[in-house]
């Protein structure tokens, strides 16, 4: 059972409050609906099927106006139609919250709600609760934010490409009959081992330390998504080689072998996805922006 506040616009009497309540009461799940006239204000005890936005509705019909408020709210952390999907629901449980839609392209949340029941604060937490940063929206400062992203992952892509490329050559070389002489050669294959594991570690926790922390922040609300599904695989990947190197005798005869380039290449191929996917979407935020200013 949900207790939600509305403030009503347009009562001058109790033929007005009379009419009100009996519009809401009208709407299945409603307990209870007591109009205040002299703070404007409808106390409504609702269960499902109804929600918020029928009972605004109700309001309308009666010939009153419900008093709204909406903002636009930039997001920080989403990436695909999942994280839309995450956040809308989030936003959509909160008491009060009339309508909530988010925009992937321009990473933003707009949402109308009741102010008497819901604030700006508790729907920033929401959105936090599902995962993920809400911003104040401030046109300067969110373009400054998608700049600095850019040149973030930007540097992020060059520095994991410069320590993946020599960890593929080493892998692969190793495989291959006619190098595999001049490999052992040079160093045993433990040896080849602990450099790949010297090179991919700054790959997994520098470059790609952005999976990690949102991979754990989808977990721990029990909402697992692309980030988690990077961080599980690639970790997988990583101590399994780790412990490969450091205690081979564990494993059967034959299976301590280290998959170090499977893990930095997913963090580095995901980064660089990354990266294009922020490109286009800064210039489709851009020709959205001159379309409206049009």
């Amino acid at each position: 059972m949900q207790r939600i506040e509305i403030r009503v616009d347009g009562m001058s009497c109790a033929s007005c409050v009379g009419r009100i309540e009996k519009a809401l009461m009208g709407e299945p799940g409603v307990a209870e609906a007591q109009v205040n006239l002299a703070t404007g204000k409808a106390t409504v005890e609702f269960d499902q099927p109804t929600t918020p936005a029928m009972l605004i509705d109700s309001i309308k019909e009666a010939g009153y106006q419900p008093r709204l408020q909406s903002a636009e709210i930039p997001v920080i952390g989403m990436t695909c139609g999942s994280c839309v999907s995450r956040i809308e629901q989030s936003l959509n449980k909160q008491p009060g919250m009339v309508k909530a839609s988010v925009n992937l392209t321009t990473r933003k949340a707009f949402v109308e709600f009741l102010s008497d029941t819901l604030s700006v604060p508790q729907i920033h937490q929401a959105i936090r609760d599902a995962g993920y940063e809400p911003q104040e929206p401030d046109a300067n400062s969110e373009t400054e934010e998608q700049d600095r992203e850019g040149i973030d992952l930007r540097r992020k892509v060059l520095f994991a490409a410069a320590l993946t490329i020599p960890i593929v050559l080493i892998a692969m070389g190793k495989m291959i009959p006619a190098l595999e002489a001049l490999y052992v050669s040079v160093l045993p294959h433990r040896g080849w081992m602990a450099i790949e594991w010297l090179l991919t570690t700054p790959v997994l926790f520098y470059a790609g330390l952005r999976f990690f922390r949102s991979g754990y922040t989808e977990l721990r609300h029990v909402n697992p998504g692309m980030n988690s599904l990077v961080m599980i695989g690639t970790s997988a990947a990583y101590f399994y080689s780790v412990a490969a190197l450091l205690v081979p005798g564990f494993f059967p005869a034959g299976t301590a072998e280290s998959y170090f380039e499977a893990a930095a290449v997913i963090v580095t191929l995901i980064l660089l996805g990354r990266y294009f996917e922020h490109v286009a979407k800064g210039r489709t935020s851009e020709a959205i922006k001159k379309l409206l200013q049009l």
